[in-house]
């Protein structure tokens, strides 16, 4: 799946810095706090940018039901260096306790305690996208010089 997905990128008729750009902005929206979003601001981003599609899809997809907890475990800790905060308490969870606007609101009330995961999940963000870019754009070069036509 992943193989077949950079097979796509790779061959894209785009100039290799446009595909990576593509590439590295979804690696930042993967790694971004704002979780189970990742889809949409991926389409909306390509859209928007006119940015290569498969290429901003992939890079969003490094985050997945595999890696999501070692990124959002990394995220946490990263950001409670920076920022210390208390630990959040997690009202009763039940069906029920979700369709009550209460549960909500007292969990919204705690969003200080979220600070060190936005904090961390954006750095991370920014520091993998710093990195995807010059990565992905020697990957495509080496690729096309091996590869002349697709």
């Amino acid at each position: 799946m992943i193989r077949e997905a950079l097979r796509r990128v790779f061959n894209v008729d785009e100039p290799p810095e446009r595909v990576a750009l593509a590439f590295a902005t979804g690696v930042f929206i993967g790694f971004s706090p704002l979780l189970g979003l990742q889809t949409l601001l991926a389409a909306l981003v390509a859209v928007a940018f006119r940015l290569n599609k498969p290429a901003i899809f992939t890079g969003a997809y490094l985050s997945n039901p595999w890696t999501i907890g070692p990124i959002v475990a990394g995220s946490w800790w990263l950001g409670s260096l920076l920022i210390p905060s208390p630990r959040i308490e997690m009202p009763q969870l039940s069906l029920s306790a979700i369709g009550d606007s209460a549960f909500w609101f007292g969990l919204g009330a705690q969003w200080r305690q979220l600070l060190p995961f936005a904090v961390g999940a954006m750095i991370i963000s920014v520091v993998g996208a710093v990195i995807a870019y010059p990565l992905m754009l020697a990957l495509l070069r080496s690729y096309r010089r091996r590869h002349p036509g697709g």
